[in-house]
């Protein structure tokens, strides 16, 4: 049974202090582009990020948190290296909105995810004609006002989740068509996708097998070891 689990953690909840004391996860070239960010609360983004994207890959392969080595990479997706008696390599997917990170594990199958914060005061039908395509444009005029914002947030994410998947497969190129017929699909040659809005975010997850279970777990505590509490109470 092909799985996958996505990890929330609001990254806003932490104080100052507990994201110094995380800095000490990261290799030297990761504190590296971490200082090249210029606001706040992306450098807080980016190292919730690494820190997170360890765990999870730890909790899959039952591996300790210190053995995950993340390894950057220029414009690319960054890679994990676990030791050679590790019997998996876990497939992840990143994402940040608004300080909230976004990290999708399988041993199954290559994933991609997104989440977005859903902003009603935005012109998403003006943003939609400019990066939709003129199917993709044309259903979500014909969406229902009250529902607009929310499934263009629906449907860019799952773009976006659909683009990282292909590049973490090294597929490059113009992703997929999401509409076809006046209806959006979810599935297609290589890919299967799903959606969910809570919290006021929209959350895409594509995979390139069909996915027989997602678990989502919303981490909450202010270092690793916290963490691993949660899921044990």
């Amino acid at each position: 049974m092909r799985s996958a689990v996505i990890w929330l953690l609001d990254a806003n909840a932490l104080a100052d202090d507990d994201c110094e004391r995380m800095l000490a996860c990261l290799s030297e070239p990761e504190l590296l582009r971490y200082r090249r960010f210029l606001r706040p609360l992306r450098q807080r983004e980016f190292l919730l990020g690494r820190v997170l994207l360890r765990f999870a890959a730890a909790q899959l392969a039952g591996i300790a948190f210190e053995a995950i080595e993340v390894i950057e990479r220029q414009g690319r997706a960054p890679q994990l290296r676990l030791p050679a008696a590790c019997p998996l390599t876990p497939q992840f997917s990143l994402s940040h909105s608004r300080g909230w990170v976004a990290c999708a594990t399988s041993a199954d199958t290559p994933v991609g995810i997104d989440i977005e914060a859903l902003d009603g005061g935005r012109d998403v039908e003006a943003l939609a004609r400019s990066a939709f395509s003129v199917a993709e444009s044309n259903w979500l005029s014909e969406r229902p006002d009250a529902e607009r914002v929310e499934a263009f947030y629906a449907l860019w994410s799952a773009k976006e989740a659909l683009y990282k998947l292909m590049s973490n497969q090294g597929v490059d190129g113009v992703s997929p068509e999401l509409v076809a017929g006046g209806l959006r699909l979810q599935s297609g040659p290589g890919w299967h996708a799903r959606s969910w809005s809570q919290h006021g975010f929209a959350i895409s997850l594509c995979s390139r097998e069909e996915l027989a279970a997602v678990e989502q777990i919303h981490l909450h505590g202010a270092e690793p070891c916290a963490w691993r509490q949660q899921l044990i109470a």
